[in-house]
């Protein structure tokens, strides 16, 4: 009871202050953010931006707190809601749309998560080393190989296109190895395409590879690339799986000359139901005024810009707060 009190006390103390103007400025307001194991973008950019809230003069502060994972962070927010009121999460559209429709990893349904910012956009897709795998047809009777089963970017989504976008699940062997794993299984001549690509700022256009695609490109051996192909994509999101249309700029990968038809999972900062509006207005108003600071911390900082915070969500689906102050800086109408 004493820390609701607490926290209760500093959320008034934020209106007054954002109503009072800098005269009456209150101590900063902490709002903590679940991030993602050391070392992953998660991590690191969820860390830049506590540095950047403890270097600005915005009335609230970002403490970041490393996790076991994205899919952890779900199931603590929802277990505790007195935690919701003044904590963010790192989580994607993807893991989001898994939590609440009660399928695996999760074994019941969660709330949906609402939008503070994107700071990562995710694309995957097959690539081979055959100049005569062009397409889905030409991989009917072929071996594939994706990541670890539990990821969602490098596995399961990938296994709904193929399902839902493809109706080819039943038409080839799918080996999900590990996103290094695949990739050396592809060079070893062990599968016969594997799953590659990276993250992308879709307003610039900008891409960049992950590790183990630099690593298949900087082989020496020519990769020809299979696009999940714009009506696929479609078709999955129609069942109601979280991805958005990407397309991919010609040349942004080596090898890629003519723009291809991909999906984005949206990684981003997201709050349950009960996050204190007014918190998520400051915080959001920060990271829209700071987002070039974040090319500071990490590479995938590089393709963080103001239009793709947003980039994939429906203006329902970001916290009211955070929406608030998109509609201000003109990001959104």
């Amino acid at each position: 009871m004493k820390a609701r009190k607490m926290h209760a006390m500093a959320i008034a103390a934020l209106a007054v202050a954002v109503c009072a103007g800098p005269a009456r400025a209150a101590k900063p307001v902490s709002v903590n953010l679940l991030t993602g194991p050391f070392g992953t973008g998660s991590y690191v950019l969820g860390s830049a931006l506590e540095q950047i809230s403890k270097d600005t003069k915005a009335p609230v502060r970002v403490n970041a707190t490393e996790t076991p994972g994205l899919v952890f962070n779900a199931r603590k927010m929802e277990g505790d809601k007195a935690l919701r009121r003044n904590s963010m999460f790192a989580f994607t559209s993807g893991i989001d749309y898994l939590a609440v429709n009660g399928m695996k990893p999760f074994t019941k349904k969660y709330p949906h998560a609402k939008l503070i910012a994107n700071y990562n956009l995710g694309s995957v897709w097959l690539a081979s080393l055959n100049p005569a795998i062009k397409s889905a047809a030409d991989l009917s009777g072929k071996t594939i190989a994706l990541g670890r089963p539990p990821q969602i970017l490098w596995t399961i989504e990938p296994d709904f296109i193929i399902k839902y976008g493809w109706g080819m699940q039943d038409k080839m062997k799918i080996e999900r190895l590990g996103t290094k794993e695949a990739a050396q299984a592809l060079l070893n001549g062990n599968v016969d395409a594997a799953i590659v690509g990276g993250y992308a700022d879709p307003v610039n256009g900008k891409f960049a590879p992950s590790p183990q695609t630099v690593t298949l490109l900087g082989s020496g051996k020519r990769l020809y690339y299979v696009p999940w192909g714009k009506e696929a994509v479609a078709k999955t999101i129609a069942k109601g799986v979280s991805i958005h249309p990407l397309t991919i700029p010609a040349n942004s990968v080596e090898g890629l000359a003519q723009p291809m038809g991909s999906f984005a999972d949206a990684i981003a900062w997201v709050v349950y139901p009960g996050f204190d509006e007014n918190l998520s207005y400051e915080v959001t108003k920060m990271i829209i005024a700071n987002v070039q600071k974040f090319r500071d911390y990490h590479a995938l900082g590089k393709l963080m810009s103001a239009q793709s915070l947003v980039y994939g969500w429906d203006p329902k689906d970001i916290d009211p707060g955070a929406l608030r102050a998109y509609r201000e800086a003109g990001i959104l109408k």
